[in-house]
């Protein structure tokens, strides 16, 4: 590598580095030639998490969460900041508030809708004033739900109603990160969370639909209202009449028997949780488009879009502010530079 091309690479700094996506984060980023700087609060935990990723020589900045100052200093003079904690709701937020503080672009990996409405009501305005750009919730349902939701709306002559789901098709559960997440906002994975019908955001009972036939199924699966960030970030840039998210109802009674003293219990995420995201787009006379997008591990298949997010926040020009990711990038473009990594996706009629 010359010297011009090193000078080229954006500096990034992750916080969240020990989890398990952190991990997959700091391994990509090393794939690419970049060497993060790792910001966290426990020096020794973060040596190692470098070490396992093969960057044993990455900078190390401490910074707690409850440490405003350290943390706007930790992530001066960076290009961008990723985070990937668990519980954005009770965590997520200084660590992007101190990006902004030090006028770095920002990307996370998070899923709660709670989180992405207070990204984009109070914080959007202040990283427009910054002139720095977030992308929050970049995950792999969420980046695919918004990009493919944009594209498959656009083949339809009316208003679309979007209804997507994420099957997990592995073994193994999910990660203590993932659990955490869940933990922190229960009432909310449980009620099902918003969904967004002429205009506005709605909670309560789903209007429809009530099963799914996913693909390779013959007979249709009894689905329930499952919160999911598409359902805010798409009616900001395309003409849908409808959208919302579902899952199995089995994950639902999964849900229910969630609780606080298992999380020590769980054990590490299956490395091979591979996944379909589902999403259909209907107007009202019944015609239907179906996306589908494929990865072969949840976990690593987020880290690394949101690497890909990340990078190109420093390559792309984009305005300043929270941005959903269709109104940060080319969508065909991005989900594109994700086959190489086996994630597959397309768009076909259904009727």
């Amino acid at each position: 590598m010359t010297n011009t091309e090193t000078q080229s690479l954006p500096t990034i700094a992750v916080y969240g580095a020990t989890g398990h996506t952190g991990n997959y984060v700091l391994s990509e980023l090393h794939r690419r030639g970049i060497t993060p700087i790792l910001v966290g609060r426990n020096e020794t935990r973060l040596r190692d998490a470098a070490v396992r990723a093969g960057v044993p020589t990455a900078e190390i900045r401490i910074a707690d969460l409850d440490d405003p100052a350290a943390l706007t200093t930790a992530f001066t003079e960076v290009d961008v900041v990723i985070s990937t904690l668990p519980a954005y709701v009770t965590l997520g937020e200084p660590v992007l508030a101190a990006a902004i503080a030090a006028g770095a672009h920002y990307t996370d990996t998070s899923g709660e809708q709670l989180f992405l409405k207070k990204v984009f009501d109070e914080y959007g305005p202040r990283a427009e004033a910054a002139g720095v750009t977030l992308l929050p919730g970049i995950t792999n349902s969420n980046l695919p739900g918004d990009l493919l939701g944009h594209l498959a709306a656009r083949q339809l002559p009316a208003p679309a109603a979007i209804v997507m789901s994420l099957i997990a098709r592995g073994e193994g559960g999910g990660s203590r990160g993932s659990a955490e997440t869940v933990l922190a906002g229960l009432d909310w994975f449980r009620s099902g969370g918003w969904h967004y019908e002429n205009g506005e955001l709605h909670t309560g009972p789903l209007p429809h639909p009530s099963a799914m036939t996913f693909p390779g199924d013959s007979t249709p699966t009894p689905v329930a209202k499952f919160q999911q960030p598409p359902v805010l970030t798409l009616p900001r840039h395309t003409n849908v009449s409808f959208v919302a998210g579902v899952v199995a109802t089995d994950m639902l009674t999964q849900l229910a028997n969630l609780t606080p003293d298992i999380l020590n219990s769980l054990p590490a995420p299956s490395p091979h949780l591979h996944y379909d995201l589902v999403l259909d787009a209907t107007t009202p006379d019944g015609t239907t488009i179906r996306a589908l997008l494929t990865g072969p591990d949840a976990y690593r298949d987020t880290a690394l879009m949101a690497v890909e997010a990340a990078t190109r926040l420093t390559t792309t020009p984009t305005k300043p502010g929270a941005l959903s990711p269709a109104e940060a990038f080319t969508p065909t473009d991005f989900l594109n530079s994700l086959t190489p990594h086996g994630i597959t996706w397309q768009i076909t009629p259904v009727n």
